[in-house]
């Protein structure tokens, strides 16, 4: 018999029920939302066609995609004063970040990221969340 899925314990948004609204955002996640909001202010003046779409998870509850398009180019997920920021990287996405500003910055990332078919996942959340790196990060996933 299999376990049901467990939602994790700092879920900000767990009621399937009801949708969250992008205000609510700022007051769940409180001073986690100070280094998050200028790569969100950036993205949204640099990229309007890039879109936030809530959608319903069991593990993780209400969470945001943002796409352009149907390409999907990361994930947010809001937690009790706290966040997790997820995206996916392609080699040229890659390739350009080596070969860009911030290379010794995300040498490291690099390193620790984990490997795909699909591509290599990097996480950052209030603790780790380098905001000029993960801008980098979506714009070189834009321009791939």
């Amino acid at each position: 018999m299999k376990k049901p899925i467990a939602m994790h314990p700092d879920a900000a948004f767990p009621d399937e029920k009801r949708r969250p609204a992008e205000s609510e955002i700022p007051g769940v996640l409180g001073r986690a939302f100070a280094p998050l909001n200028p790569l969100l202010a950036g993205l949204r003046a640099a990229h309007p066609d890039v879109v936030p779409e809530w959608q319903f998870s069991p593990r993780s509850g209400w969470h945001q995609i943002y796409s352009r398009k149907a390409r999907r180019i990361f994930y947010l997920v809001p937690r009790r004063g706290g966040f997790v920021l997820n995206l996916l990287l392609g080699a040229k996405a890659i390739a350009a970040l080596q070969a860009g500003p911030q290379a010794k910055a995300f040498a490291s990332r690099l390193r620790a990221a984990k490997r795909y078919p699909e591509g290599t996942a990097f996480a950052f959340d209030a603790a780790t969340l380098d905001a000029p790196l993960a801008g980098a990060m979506v714009e070189a996933k834009l321009a791939s």
